[in-house]
């Protein structure tokens, strides 16, 4: 039984289509826009529905649906499109595209321009033909069978053509329609398949499948399709006088579509080829060459043009064509993926449809619509919320989503702005708090601030190369649910703040490697406290989050209600911070010239807009890397013996060897200590914990000088107290 969702009731007992009557004064909006408002989950008088089938372009994006209904009355059938009012507002309207429509399987007829094309009666029956026929691409059109006249088959053009009708009168009468307008639209040659003897009324497809079909005898069914007589044969590449006509080449159409776009090619500083393209809505793209995404996108300018789209060898070797193109003649640019700098000014890849940047300038900030910015979108990318101009301290609109004490507030809108600057060092963020404390709740609102994403927060990498797939495709790393931190990871977390190179040999290659550099603000939350490593923790900011009563916990749905209209503003709040700071920054000099001396100026630079007093934060700072120190030091026996050792036994230092200072520490820690893995059992081992350790302990008053004048001695000298930090405001 045919299940085409627009077909009327009659015959066969086929559902009859009740479309909403179309409104002139709203406006088809296709594709639809990822900023649109969410789908309609059920109909307001058929309920939910039990099957839904997405229409897409020649691109690949959704541009409406078909949808099936099965109400105690009967199954039923429903369009679905997105419009715009005549106020502008968009809104989902339960009717179809006007004429001429779009066929069902329009993508993937852009994806592969020979493959030999079906055509079903229903998009139930396109579906399961696809499967029983995977070397054919298989399509319909909407809105029933008698409406094959108002579909578009432009796209058959030059394509054999094999109809697969419903086994009923109006299945034939559909196959007759579909075969003159695939003709006339200029199709090689129509097929169409003959139902087998004693089939019952109105069997297709999706009943051959039902039946447990295979490939093999779909193909033979559709082997025993007869010819219909009009077709063009070799004559489709002929005038209508009978003439010869020189069609171009797939690679010269290629180029051509490129040429008259006025696509730009350039190359990055890793040898990777660019191109920016024109886009439907009016902006310009960005996209490696060989990018899934411009392939779709000169499929979608060749069906536009009513051109057949290159087929995939073609297309390949066009594209390699164009990525020599940019390498030797486009110019070198930086590549940006959601921020970025140029001429003293910074940018943020708003995620938008219209590829919409901010620019932050030291007197403002201001949204673009037009800019020549080399950014990048990985397919996880999401929108930022729209930032709102706003006045006053407008980041207190963040405070009733953390609930922390006001230094872990201060904290995280410290590093919500280092995370918006372009350029790093980006300090790692570390959520620590009990179950129920909203840790994973909190590091999604606030990467949604800076790189929201799909998938906003991940599970921990299994190895390195993964954490750098992540690093690569994103802005921000939010790792969700830590329960402890690898050595190995930790080192690779710690290079990806700071910034460092990683390498990995090319697969089925000795020679080649990738190679790919990174830098990134992370987020780590989890129950315990993961920082136990010196480097990772003179990397970190530690935020304990407090554990939420059960009488004010909120429903999700509740905190993303109240965040949607939070965010904006919020978000519009950090920019303003960030304007100031730049003015600042170049006259701000860092408290100290520690490792993330950079993040300090930069805090520092913007404290004054947010009415912190200067050194304020830095004392805050200072605490926190104190309270990570503390940890550090506990987590690592051999800096825990070190500091026992010199308070209990020797305040005014000490020097001597190695083998000794080995010897003097051991009674410090227990025997199942002096027995693990992580205590030393050589003099060398000791030496090379110390040397990892040597940083921690300087910010404990403790430095190790190393000499070698006939016997290798280590010296241990103790420092005078550190100054008193300031008071809070």
């Amino acid at each position: 039984m045919s299940e085409n969702p627009f077909a009327p009731l009659g015959a066969a007992g086929k559902p009859r289509l009740k479309v909403a009557a179309e409104n002139p004064a709203a406006e088809l909006v296709s594709p639809i826009p990822g900023d649109a408002p969410k789908r309609p989950a059920v109909h307001p008088k058929l309920g939910k529905p039990s099957a839904i089938w997405t229409y897409n372009d020649a691109a690949g994006e959704p541009i409406g649906f078909a949808m099936r209904f099965d109400p105690p009355g009967g199954k039923e059938f429903r369009p679905l499109a997105l419009y715009r009012t005549a106020g502008g507002a968009l809104e989902w309207g339960w009717r179809s595209w006007p004429a001429p429509r779009p066929l069902y399987g329009l993508d993937l007829l852009a994806e592969d321009a020979s493959a030999p094309v079906v055509v079903t009666e229903g998009e139930k029956s396109a579906d399961a033909a696809q499967r029983l026929l995977p070397k054919r691409i298989c399509i319909t059109s909407p809105n029933g069978s008698k409406s094959a006249g108002k579909a578009d088959w432009s796209p058959l053009a030059g394509r054999y053509v094999t109809i697969w009708p419903d086994a009923d009168e109006p299945g034939e009468k559909y196959a007759e329609d579909v075969k003159k307008l695939a003709l006339a639209a200029g199709a090689v040659s129509v097929a169409i398949i003959a139902p087998p003897a004693g089939v019952a009324a109105g069997w297709d497809a999706a009943n051959a499948e039902a039946e447990g079909w295979d490939m093999a005898r779909a193909e033979a069914l559709v082997a025993s399709a007869k010819a219909a007589a009009g077709g063009k044969g070799k004559k489709a590449a002929d005038d209508d006088d009978g003439k010869p006509q020189r069609r171009k080449r797939g690679g010269e159409m290629v180029l051509n579509i490129i040429d008259e776009a006025g696509c730009e090619f350039w190359h990055g500083p890793d040898h990777t080829a660019y191109v920016t393209f024109p886009a439907k809505r009016g902006h310009r793209e960005n996209r490696r060459v060989e990018s899934k995404e411009f392939a779709r996108w000169i499929a979608s300018r060749a069906y536009a043009q009513g051109l057949t789209p290159p087929s995939k060898g073609t297309l390949d070797d066009s594209l390699r064509l164009l990525c020599a193109r940019a390498l030797d003649d486009g110019p070198l640019r930086e590549p940006w993926l959601r921020v970025g700098a140029e001429g003293g000014a910074w940018f943020l890849d708003l995620g938008r449809d219209d590829w919409s940047v901010v620019k932050i300038t030291r007197d403002g900030w201001q949204v673009l619509h037009e800019h020549d910015c080399p950014m990048l979108r990985s397919p996880a990318m999401t929108a930022l919320p729209m930032p709102a101009q706003v006045m006053g301290d407008s980041i207190a609109a963040l405070r009733p989503f953390a609930n922390t004490d006001e230094a872990g507030f201060a904290l995280l809108v410290a590093w919500l702005l280092a995370a918006l600057r372009p350029r790093g060092p980006f300090p790692i963020l570390m959520l620590n708090g009990e179950q129920g404390s909203a840790k994973s709740t909190l590091s999604r609102l606030l990467r949604s601030l800076v790189d929201p994403n799909i998938a906003p927060v991940r599970s921990p990498p299994k190895d390195e190369t993964d954490l750098i797939v992540s690093a690569r495709n994103a802005h921000v790393l939010a790792l969700d649910n830590v329960s402890s931190i690898s050595g190995d990871l930790s080192d690779a977390l710690c290079r990806i703040a700071t910034g460092g190179g990683f390498s990995a040999r090319v697969k089925y290659s000795d020679a080649e490697e990738n190679v790919a550099y990174v830098k990134n603000p992370i987020i780590l939350n989890g129950i315990p406290s993961f920082a136990s490593r010196p480097d990772l923790a003179s990397r970190s900011l530690i935020v304990r989050l407090e554990p939420i009563p059960d009488d004010l916990r909120k429903t999700e749905e509740e905190i993303e209600t109240e965040w949607a209209a939070a965010a904006p503003t919020i978000l519009g709040a950090l920019l303003d911070v960030l304007s100031f700071a730049l003015s600042k920054l170049e006259k701000t000099k860092p408290p100290r010239a520690a490792r993330m001396a950079d993040f300090e100026r930069l805090i520092e630079a913007a404290s004054p807009r947010m009415g912190w007093p200067a050194g304020w934060f830095s004392s805050i700072y200072q605490g926190n890397r104190d309270e990570l120190d503390a940890g550090a030091i506990e987590a690592d026996p051999v800096a825990s013996a070190l500091i026992s050792f010199i308070h209990d036994d020797e305040p005014r230092g000490w020097a001597g060897t190695a083998t000794r200072l080995l010897d003097l520490l051991s009674p410090k820690v227990g025997e199942s200590i002096r027995r693990s893995r992580g205590w030393p059992q050589t003099p060398i081992k000791l030496s090379n914990d110390l040397a990892r350790a040597a940083p921690l302990l300087r910010r404990h008053g403790i430095t190790i000088a190393r000499k070698h004048s006939g016997e290798r001695t280590l010296t241990i000298m103790v420092a005078e107290a550190a100054p008193a930090a300031p008071e809070a405001p």
